[in-house]
């Protein structure tokens, strides 16, 4: 499970698999960055350097495991947040063959690699050996991708949706004590009261 650092080293993470695929098999004579970045970064960003650009834009909670319900937990502890990353994956360039090169390139890798585990994240993610997030493609309309890019403000540019799907966060630990099923008080009708708690 993930620290509340983990949505930050799924993006990075993410983004030096991509830049070290890029070093060993690159687009001849292109040099290119892979960077996540934050809104406020993408407004700084003029296109005229080769880059591929990774934006969380959205978070969704897991369909499936969002209303599973606590009692499959031992000692009634709370089922871990499961979420899923909305990522928006653009290609930044100044020639056609740049941004469709890059494109082509980053969707095939993608393609082959579509399951990340702990080995990608940074340490201190809190990502243990089972902590597996799945890639898939998502396909955004020319409707979604324009509301996107009007709220972005940098003019349009070519763009992959993918979802990072099954993301665990981890929740603040619970004591480890057993919890109270029950408790009997007895009084009796003498001066001194009892008071019997089962055990």
């Amino acid at each position: 499970m993930a620290s509340i650092t983990g949505l930050y080293a799924i993006t990075s993470g993410l983004a030096q698999v991509l830049s070290r695929a890029y070093q060993l098999r690159p687009i001849s004579g292109v040099s290119c960055k892979f960077e996540p970045l934050g809104v406020s970064d993408l407004k700084k960003l003029d296109g005229t350097d080769a880059k591929v650009t990774l934006l969380l834009y959205r978070i969704s909670h897991n369909e499936h495991l969002r209303n599973r319900p606590p009692a499959t937990l031992p000692l009634g502890r709370p089922v871990p947040l499961t979420v899923n990353l909305h990522l928006l994956i653009s290609v930044w360039g100044d020639t056609a063959l740049k941004e469709q090169g890059l494109l082509a390139w980053t969707l095939r890798e993608l393609h082959q690699r579509p399951v990340l585990d702990r080995s990608v994240f940074a340490d201190g993610s809190g990502f243990g050996p089972g902590d597996l997030v799945t890639l898939s493609p998502e396909d955004l309309s020319l409707d979604d991708l324009s509301k996107l890019w009007q709220v972005l403000v940098p003019p349009l540019r070519p763009s992959l949706g993918y979802v990072a799907r099954n993301v665990v966060l981890d929740l603040d630990p619970q004591p480890d004590a057993q919890p109270v099923v029950a408790t009997r008080i007895a009084l009796t009708d003498d001066a001194d009261a009892v008071v019997e708690a089962a055990r």
